[in-house]
């Protein structure tokens, strides 16, 4: 059971029964992959533990559907690079994927959604940017995912924006934010990662 909070600070308990993560978002729905995760992996701990030096993670919004509601949250879709160069679903399962824990209530997911701004950190240094309209818009990705699953209790993490450096940068600390005027408040996340020896 993850303990979050929408924009009122009411709580939102959630137990999802789906976690899906979307990949390859670019504005071709056609393109896009869906990664059936265990929601055991969810987290929203300060700190994960790794077992490869060559994780990292990427911001991502995030939509989940709890108690006949929509939210909209932030995650990370932290993985493990080395392995992704062999199989992507097996190097999404090696990590644990963190979440914030505030989430916005969210009615009709129109077209202001895309001018929300993703940004990340690693370490400190500026690791991505963009705006969801990068992104497949959030609408057709819940329709995506309800065309294939009807879990009334589910997380849809729904892809990230590009990276401002040539490749992966692998850190200890990772920080993402979510803003813009359809939110009152930043979605934020922070974690550290540990590497198991």
């Amino acid at each position: 059971m993850l303990e979050l909070n929408d924009e009122r600070g009411a709580p939102v308990r959630l137990d999802p029964d789906a976690f899906i993560i979307a990949g390859y978002t670019g504005r071709d729905p056609e393109s896009v992959d869906w990664y059936d995760m265990p929601p055991s992996l969810l987290t929203t701990a300060e700190s994960i533990a790794v077992a490869t030096s060559q994780s990292c993670g990427e911001v991502e919004p995030v939509l989940i559907g709890s108690d006949g509601r929509i939210y909209l949250g932030i995650g990370s879709d932290h993985a493990a690079r080395d392995v992704e160069r062999e199989d992507v679903e097996r190097s999404r399962r090696a990590c644990p994927k963190p979440l914030g824990r505030s989430l916005l209530r969210v009615g009709v997911l129109d077209e202001a959604f895309d001018a929300l701004q993703l940004e990340s950190w690693v370490d400190g240094e500026a690791y991505q940017s963009g705006t969801v309209s990068q992104i497949i818009p959030l609408q057709t990705l819940l329709s995506g995912f309800r065309s294939r699953r009807s879990s009334p209790s589910f997380v849809l993490y729904c892809g990230t924006v590009p990276l401002l450096t040539d490749g992966f940068r692998y850190g200890e600390k990772f920080s993402a934010r979510i803003s813009g005027a359809k939110l009152p408040a930043p979605l934020t996340l922070d974690y550290t990662t540990v590497v198991e020896k």
